[in-house]
């Protein structure tokens, strides 16, 4: 695990301290449901891509994507339309994480619930 630190002010971590305390959870279980809440809040109207990474692509679009490599080099392979290329075995596997393609799962979604996840791991761990 990676460990992100903020800084802030003496009365900035006061008040977080206490706010945390009021809604009766740990500050560090506070600020994970806070960027867990967050991210899900700043981007619920705001759409977002970010370029998928090796090991983001699953086990299907790998294989779809070396399916698609092999028929690209295919002789006259530009000169079908897409309905053809439908035909042979092309399907467009998607290179970037999206939280507004409705064929794909929402990362923002995901990646607050497992942030939000981390706050039971740690006590599982305890």
């Amino acid at each position: 695990m990676k460990e992100l630190t903020i800084q802030l002010t003496d009365k900035q971590y006061c008040l977080l301290t206490r706010v945390a305390k009021e809604e009766k959870r740990k500050l560090q279980d506070f600020i994970y449901l806070t960027i867990s809440e967050g991210l899900s809040s700043f981007f619920c109207e705001r759409i977002i891509h970010v370029e998928k990474e090796k090991d983001e692509y699953t086990a299907e679009e790998k294989k779809q994507l070396a399916t698609n490599e092999k028929l690209e080099k295919s002789k006259g392979w530009n000169n079908l339309d897409y309905d053809e290329k439908r035909a042979k075995g092309y399907d467009h596997v998607f290179h970037y994480l999206s939280n507004c393609n409705r064929d794909q799962k929402d990362f923002i979604v995901e990646l607050s619930e497992s942030i939000e996840a981390n706050i039971y791991a740690e006590k599982e761990d305890a």
